[in-house]
């Protein structure tokens, strides 16, 4: 937990200092070869083809950025790029269609806008059965083995509760540092009960038992003495914090997975941090340069022809891709 922490400070500050300015970058290039496409389409004389080509090009170009950036004048650049009246009156009407379909109220969402821009009214409407059918399943009484299984819980919980206490407590007699009255004792003894409650509040038997050692409240042969019922409690607590560690690191894995951009299971160690974000640095540089250099090509007509014939053969890839899988 330490190594992970401490690696995700150390990413933390190379993603604020190096990354975050770079992304912002990134971005703002791909808004500048929008806005180059767009004014392209406007000032430059294409064929038929071509010119549609072109124009779905930034209309997807212009939707994907809009999910990363406010700017007012990439929702204009869509409008006028993406989808035709005619296409808008069809959807329109398969979204009426589906309304009467499955006989949804327009007020359902009880904002007046109608049901259809609220989609959220379409999940969240109930018929009375569903209602009373939720309702019949959070009344519903516990079986015996739940209420045994729930009392076992409770009952272990709190014979492991015990356990932690009693080593707590042996713990602050020793080292009290109210009763030392020597400055440099004190001192000492202030860092200890500071250990002591943090692994008390976290429930880390391990710690406590750790500290116990280290001041020399049990030795190997108290350790021999402790009863099997003891040691059970104690490998319980152990396991149950062992399962709240797990937790805390897999949500430490899946911060730095979402500050890095890359995928949850690319997070291997702790150490390998430092090389996984300098190649997402390296990365990013490399599609800035990129895009500078595709920003200066598409100025030559000829480049651009050949960039609108790939485009045209993406875009007609994935229509075929998509009729397929429909």
């Amino acid at each position: 937990m330490s190594d992970w922490e401490a690696a995700m400070e150390a990413t933390r500050q190379r993603v604020l200092k190096d990354l975050l300015p770079l992304r912002d970058q990134h971005l703002q290039l791909r808004i500048q070869l929008l806005v180059q496409l767009d004014t392209i389409s406007l000032t430059q004389k294409l064929g038929k083809a071509d010119s549609e080509t072109l124009s779905q090009m930034i209309a997807r170009l212009a939707e994907n950025l809009m999910t990363e950036s406010s700017d007012p004048q990439l929702q204009e650049i869509h409008d006028r790029h993406g989808p035709d009246a005619e296409e808008q009156a069809m959807f329109a009407e398969m979204k009426a269609s589906m309304e009467d379909f499955f006989n949804l109220n327009p007020e359902a969402a009880g904002d007046g806008k109608g049901s259809s821009e609220n989609p959220k009214a379409w999940t969240e409407e109930e018929t009375p059965q569903t209602q009373s059918q939720r309702e019949s399943q959070r009344t519903r009484p516990k079986t015996a083995r739940q209420k045994a299984q729930e009392a076992h819980q409770a009952e272990q919980a709190g014979q492991i509760h015990q356990s932690l206490q009693g080593i707590y407590r042996r713990l602050v007699s020793a080292v009290h540092p109210d009763r030392e009255a020597d400055p440099v004792m004190r001192a000492q003894k202030t860092a200890l009960m500071q250990r002591i409650n943090q692994a008390y509040g976290e429930n880390d038997l391990l710690q406590l038992l750790a500290l116990q050692h280290e001041l020399g409240l049990m030795d190997a042969q108290a350790v021999h003495k402790l009863g099997d019922a003891h040691l059970k409690k104690y490998n319980q607590a152990l396991k149950e914090h062992l399962a709240t560690l797990k937790g805390k690191m897999q949500a430490l894995q899946q911060h730095l997975a979402g500050s890095l951009g890359i995928p949850l299971f690319a997070i291997h160690s702790p150490h390998g941090l430092s090389r996984d974000i300098q190649e997402t640095i390296q990365a990013t540089r490399q599609d800035i340069s990129g895009l500078r250099q595709e920003m200066k090509r598409l100025s030559q007509p000829a480049y651009l022809k050949r960039w609108i014939k790939t485009a045209r053969r993406e875009l007609a890839s994935e229509d075929y891709i998509d009729d397929e899988f429909y």
